[in-house]
This record gives C-alpha cells, sequence and structure tokens, in this order.
C-alpha cells in the first residue's frame, strides 16, 4: 500500500517537471528558461505548432503536453544541429529533424522528472512519447484537472501541461 498520497498540484509532483524542463534546455541547448505563473485549468488543447503528449503511470496515473510553437521549434532545431533551415537538402528533411527534436526534448524532460519522482519516495513510469502537429487539437480530455506551466526564453515561450487522473 502506497503511503505517498498526491493530490492535485501538490509540489511533489509538479516540481520535477519544472526543474527538469529548465535543466533540460539550460543543458542541451544552452536555453535558459524562466517559469510563468502556474494556471488551472480542464483538458487541454493544443493551441498552435508541435506538442508531445506522454503518460503517467504508477503511484500518479496522467499525462504531461509539452507545448512548442512552430517557430520556437525551429529555433531550438537549428540551435541543436548548429544548420541553418536552409543549409538542410529539403523542407521534408528540416521537418523531420524538428519533429526528432522536438519529440526527444519532451522524451528526455519527462525521463528526469521521472527520475526526480523517484528520489521522493513516488513510483511511475512514462509511455513513449506521442507527437502531435496543428491548431486547436484536444491532446488532453476535458474531464481531466490540468495545471499549465508556461515558460519564457529568448527564442519564445513553451508550456508544460500536467493532468493528474483523480
Amino acid at each position: 500500500m502506497t503511503t505517498n498520497t498526491i493530490k492535485f498540484m501538490d509540489v511533489r509532483f509538479i516540481n520535477p517537471f519544472i526543474v527538469s524542463l529548465v535543466s533540460i534546455f539550460k543543458e542541451m541547448a544552452g536555453i535558459t528558461m524562466e517559469k510563468g505563473t502556474l494556471v488551472k485549468g480542464q483538458g487541454r488543447k493544443l493551441f498552435s505548432g508541435y506538442g508531445v503528449a506522454i503518460g503517467i503511470v504508477g503511484d500518479v496515473n496522467g499525462q504531461v503536453l509539452y507545448e512548442f510553437p512552430e517557430n520556437f521549434s525551429q529555433l531550438l532545431t537549428e540551435n541543436l544541429t548548429e544548420k541553418k533551415r536552409s543549409e538542410y537538402d529539403s523542407d521534408d528533411e528540416f521537418e523531420d529533424m524538428m519533429r526528432s527534436v522536438i519529440n526527444e526534448i519532451g522524451n528526455t524532460i519527462s525521463g528526469l522528472a521521472i527520475t526526480k519522482l523517484s528520489e521522493e519516495g513516488i513510483s511511475c513510469d512514462i509511455t513513449p512519447p506521442i507527437l502531435y502537429f496543428g491548431k486547436e487539437i484536444q491532446i488532453i480530455p476535458k474531464n481531466l484537472k490540468t495545471i499549465i506551466i508556461p515558460f519564457q526564453s529568448n527564442i519564445g515561450f513553451v508550456s508544460v501541461n500536467i493532468a493528474m487522473d483523480i
């Protein structure tokens, strides 16, 4: 029987995702991310651009959605590959690389967050990431309470949306 009862917006669950995002962007891309004000919501639609959805199962069940506007995704890809979009053989090649970068960033942030949760005594695992692209796509079901955490950087903004099945 688990003694680590997690409640919606419990900082023990939220903070590992914040710390992991800031750490991964700094380490992998040299980008400083500044956290904005957390917002409570119900479900989440992908506003526009790329989204990486990752399920969480274990002591806590839910979903994390990382949102990356298209311009941010392009700049991040150019930063990490040290290659401008115009230097790729085709737009399709660059688009493939951008999707790969975004998917890997979301997966890496989640993996580190799960490790940090484990250090807090919260046992969870993650599902493989699912990459979305578009506008107004309902990713997190409306019935799930969601925490939206915006981040700002010198190349744009991203957000982490955490939904718990409570």
